[in-house]
């Protein structure tokens, strides 16, 4: 319904909005009590390190062959900084630099029978990712374009520390500089990463927002939880940094820390043969709780479901999972599809993330983890 009325739902778009407002208006139906928070998102911030690595590199070749080195190596430096500082680690940086607008969290709270012990969150994200255009245009060159990128910005912070030391040795000074200049047909590229438009965000992620919600009117419907307070929670702002899981996580970061929380975070479900869990996040800077992934695949084997657990590969993001978790939850992400820059589902941020995409069986699988956990979980609360 959500993906049929609206093309894209962009962080804090009009679309992403109303679409945090129908998910709370759908959790009134079944939960003890609903809400949505409002915070701050800033349009494009998150992936504006891209241009400015892009406008660096240029920058710096034109100072290679006015013969100032340091110069080069300074803003490749500046920008290989930003990369790390507003990507890898997610910090905002650039932030309010760029449009600002609100960004719409939805949530709901289903109390136990009896006094609450723990609480389980159950989350997705409804906002939908820019189209990547490397993942349309030459797919199987992504990782060369895009790592390679990275990896050439910092061959001219070397190569200019090379040139600074060997500035006479007049055809070492050649032979680099036309390898840098030559560089940026690669680098350039980089400009044209994202495009304005948004996708339909099916598998990535509104099918999670709605396990989420699934999840909760299970129990609900059931009635049995004894000491186990669900949380259903639909973030905002995943696809500019998380920002919508780390406003969650600060503004409600008394109910999360009032008992044992755990978090099933869900995200890129599209094939049931390709599911696994997270044991860290963020570019592999956060640690996630591999017991509670270890536990998960314990429970799938139980029902006949493959899965397995594994790393967040370095530059290759982040999920909602790595903001709670850096308040303590006992985070995991469950994924469905290859995840590392050479291999990803071929529909992952394009205009092809259409429900039609989404096998129905990974949807099965995941709700029925997720519900096996959390009835186990409590009877031991209990």
């Amino acid at each position: 319904e959500i993906i049929k009325k609206y093309d894209s739902r962009l962080a804090g778009s009009k679309e992403s909005i109303e679409t945090a407002d129908l998910l709370a208006e759908r959790m009134k139906g079944f939960c003890t009590s609903t809400g949505t928070d409002d915070f701050k998102v800033y349009e494009g911030a998150f992936l504006g390190w891209i241009r400015i690595l892009v406008a660096s590199f240029l920058a710096g070749i034109i100072f290679l062959w006015l013969n100032q080195p340091l110069i080069s190596l300074t803003l490749a430096f500046i920008s290989i900084l930003i990369l790390i500082i507003q990507f890898i680690l997610y910090l905002p940086l650039l932030d309010k630099l760029y449009p600002k607008r609100n960004a719409r969290n939805a949530y709901g709270i289903i109390e136990p029978l009896h006094s609450v012990k723990q609480q389980i969150i159950i989350s997705g994200h409804h906002d939908s990712a820019h189209i990547f255009n490397f993942f349309i245009h030459q797919p199987k060159w992504y990782n060369m374009r895009t790592t390679g990128s990275i990896a050439l910005v910092i061959s001219m912070m070397l190569l200019s520390i090379v040139l600074s030391i060997f500035p006479d040795v007049f055809l070492l000074q050649i032979i680099i500089k036309i390898f840098v200049s030559l560089s940026f047909l690669i680098v350039g590229q980089m400009w044209f990463f994202a495009s304005k438009k948004g996708t339909p965000g099916a598998g990535d992620n509104l099918v999670a927002s709605a396990i989420a919600l699934s999840v909760g009117r299970y129990f609900t419907k059931q009635n049995t939880l004894q000491n186990t307070r669900l949380i259903i929670a639909s973030f905002d702002a995943e696809e500019e940094g998380l920002r919508g899981a780390r406003a969650f996580a600060k503004q409600h970061e008394s109910l999360i820390k009032q008992y044992p929380t755990y978090l099933l975070n869900a995200d890129c479900l599209y094939n049931e043969n390709e599911l696994f869990f997270l044991t860290s996040d963020l570019n592999n800077t956060v640690k996630l709780d591999r017991e509670l992934a270890q536990d998960l695949v314990a429970i799938a084997s139980e029902i006949g479901v493959k899965t397995y657990t594994q790393d967040l590969a370095f530059l290759t993001g982040g999920t909602d999972a790595a903001e709670l978790a850096k308040k303590g939850v006992h985070a995991t992400t469950i994924i469905g599809m290859p995840w590392t820059n050479s291999n990803r589902s071929a529909v992952y941020h394009t205009l092809n993330d259409t429900l039609d995409h989404v096998s129905p069986k990974v949807i099965e699988n995941t709700l029925e983890i997720f519900i096996n956990y959390i009835e186990k979980k409590d009877k031991t609360s209990s």
